[in-house]
């Protein structure tokens, strides 16, 4: 049994931050149903020119992150479709959306609407900036958060241009923001027998996860700045080349410091490097303020012992002395890595449609960050197709019979593949 089973999730959601939201209830169990407009979700033609980013005519997007859901389409501007939602949400226990605010209230499906339906729903919006506030109704995107939370301000070389985060942080981190606002609700509606909002904003997330940075800026007045690569309390903490590629090491507690020194002093390392590995064995520099007043020297000396060596010989001597380092991977490295592979963060999913003959019935994909001990085995069921379980839902779940849903059908206001 799954942690979430008998959890029934209604996702309206679409491209990224929501669909990540409902994706991880859906990977715990929860019963959670697509549903997209007839054009279906937007993220369902991305990549559509670019053949070895899509599988069966399906972008990444849905394919990574609509796995384990069921699909219909509804069209909510229909009366009878907008009905039909109704009643999935007298069965259902969550509703989530990431429209703009102001689209569910003119859709008729905003909390007060669902509420009424269902006193016990807890409907889940996740938005740019917010339902509340002078900027709610901004249009937003994952670099447009990034830039205005700060984020971007302080990510970058300290001479350079702002940087965004390679990955969809704001996104991915607001859709895991969202999957615990909702089950925060479940849990207290398990006291008090009625639903609530939750109300995620994109640029709260990002603010919260500024963390200390906002609070070191908070208590001083002073600019967060862009470091690079580095840190603005800690050194060494950096990206090194060795003789054939990056290693990344971060000390932070004083206590690392003599260690590190001392795996680059049993290294057998080069006489010409004398001067450089005395300098870091200088014991002035085992407290964090020291280190931080020699940055440069202390980065210059690192970057000429670590070079001498290939990458492979230092994460040996790294992994030995309990330093914090990592090897800096590409993409492919990372999933490829066997503690990736061994915590089943690839995974096989099932092809949409099980495939075309003679293909492979499964594609890989980012597994679920969650582990918990007494969840069973985890199953990925293929992402639906567009409509593909409409009748089957309105039959199974709602009980509609087969006269109801024809007319359903031909009305428009729902539709299958």
């Amino acid at each position: 049994m799954k942690p979430l089973d008998g959890l029934r999730v209604l996702d309206l959601t679409t491209i990224v931050s929501g669909p990540y939201a409902a994706v991880l209830l859906a990977d715990m169990g929860a019963d959670v149903i697509k549903i997209e407009p007839p054009s279906g979700d937007a993220a369902r033609v991305f990549e559509s020119t670019e053949p070895l980013y899509t599988l069966d005519g399906m972008s990444p997007h849905l394919l990574t992150l609509s796995r384990n859901k069921r699909g219909m389409v509804i069209n909510l501007r229909e009366p009878d479709g907008l009905d039909t939602f109704y009643d999935l949400v007298r069965w259902a226990d969550i509703v989530v959306d990431n429209y703009r605010p102001g689209v569910t209230d003119r859709l008729k499906i905003d909390y007060e609407s669902l509420k009424a339906v269902n006193p016990r729903i807890i409907a889940c919006s996740i938005t740019g900036y917010g339902l509340t506030g002078p900027g709610r109704d901004r249009a937003a995107l994952d670099a447009c958060i990034q830039a205005y939370a700060g984020v971007m301000g302080m990510t970058g070389e300290p001479d350079g241009a702002p940087m965004r985060a390679g990955p969809l942080y704001s996104d991915l981190c607001s859709g895991m923001a969202g999957a615990l606002g909702i089950l925060s609700a479940v849990v207290a509606r398990g006291r008090t027998g009625v639903g609530q909002q939750v109300d995620i904003s994109m640029l709260d997330v990002q603010l919260s996860m500024l963390s200390y940075n906002a609070t070191m800026h908070l208590m001083s007045g002073l600019p967060a700045g862009r470091y690079g690569n580095e840190h603005a309390l800690h050194v060494p903490y950096n990206a090194y080349r060795t003789a054939d590629s990056f290693l990344f090491v971060a000390i932070v507690i004083n206590a690392h410091w003599p260690a590190f020194v001392q795996a680059i002093r049993a290294s057998g390392y080069d006489a010409s490097l004398e001067p450089d590995v005395a300098f870091l064995s200088d014991p002035r520099l085992e407290d964090r303020v020291a280190r931080l007043e020699e940055r440069e020297s202390i980065n210059d000396a690192i970057v000429r012992v670590l070079a001498a060596r290939p990458r492979a010989a230092w994460i040996a001597d790294f992994q030995a002395a309990g330093i914090p380092f990592a090897p800096v991977n590409s993409v492919e490295d990372a999933l490829a890595d066997p503690q990736a592979r061994a915590r089943e963060m690839v995974i096989e999913v099932g092809r949409p449609g099980g495939g075309t003959p003679g293909s492979a019935s499964t594609f890989e994909a980012p597994g679920n960050p969650i582990k918990l001990s007494d969840a069973g085995p985890s199953t990925y069921s293929s992402p639906p197709q567009l409509g593909q379980d409409t009748v089957a839902v309105l039959r199974d779940v709602l009980g509609y019979d087969q006269t109801r849903i024809g007319a359903l059908l031909a009305s428009g206001a729902v539709a299958q593949e």
